[in-house]
């Protein structure tokens, strides 16, 4: 998909632009992040989808792991920063995982103890890993710039399946489906500097289903009640 030296490159050519559209990401990340964690403790359920959650843990966790390949191999400092970046994801990321574990016991599986309930998102939370280190091994994807995309927007599927289930606006943000848009455009505008596979069809047509999505659930969420907790809340 992408040479990873010429794609190293092509950022120390770039790195003013190119940082700037990650800065915007990271900002919008952030704000996923926050609004997550503090929807969740005020609304009292989970808000970041179990998959999404377990996916990102993986992916940033797998990152971190091979610290040797980024500080000795690349030794590049594109590289290098994400993997400081990273670690502090993987320590949110297992927050949000605790959310669920803590929130979504009588809404996912009430007939389980909540020992159960833990062992079993302790296994599914493998089971994911399994099969993205499976993905990942046939990616042409060395520096996880494709990864990053994915990751961006993967849990917007499972927001509206979510949605779907409570039929109700309960751990749901305008702002965070927006944020999703926000992150996608701006990392596919920097990859786009270092590598032509982000011009190809395949990756903007990617682009453009999962602008859409986002949106499509927004207006969703729009249609929807809000929680009997939250009655009258606005949509954030």
């Amino acid at each position: 998909m992408y040479d990873p030296q010429a794609a190293l490159r092509a950022i120390d050519l770039h790195v003013a632009s190119i940082m700037s559209c990650l800065f915007v990401a990271m900002v919008f990340a952030f704000v996923y992040f926050v609004i997550a964690f503090v929807m969740a403790r005020r609304q009292g359920v989970y808000v970041v989808p179990f998959t999404g959650a377990a996916l990102f843990f993986w992916h940033d966790l797998s990152y971190v792991f091979f610290y040797d390949k980024w500080f000795h191999v690349y030794a590049h400092w594109w590289v290098e920063m994400w993997w400081f970046a990273l670690v502090g994801t993987v320590l949110l990321e297992i927050v949000m995982l605790y959310q669920v574990y803590r929130y979504g016991h009588q809404e996912l599986w009430p007939s389980l103890s909540k020992g159960a309930f833990g062992a079993l998102l302790i296994l599914g939370t493998f089971f994911i890993g399994a099969l993205w280190m499976l993905v990942k091994s046939i990616l042409a994807d060395e520096l996880y710039f494709i990864s990053f995309a994915v990751t961006a927007v993967f849990s917007v599927p499972f927001h509206t399946a979510i949605m779907s289930r409570r039929q109700s606006r309960s751990g749901q943000s305008v702002v965070m489906e927006l944020s999703t848009i926000v992150m996608l455009l701006s990392e596919s505008a920097a990859f786009m500097q270092v590598a032509p596979f982000f011009h190809s069809p395949v990756y903007l047509c990617f682009v453009a289903a999962f602008v859409c999505w986002p949106l499509a659930n927004v207006f969703l969420m729009l249609q929807l009640p809000a929680s009997a907790r939250e009655s009258g809340d606005p949509a954030i």
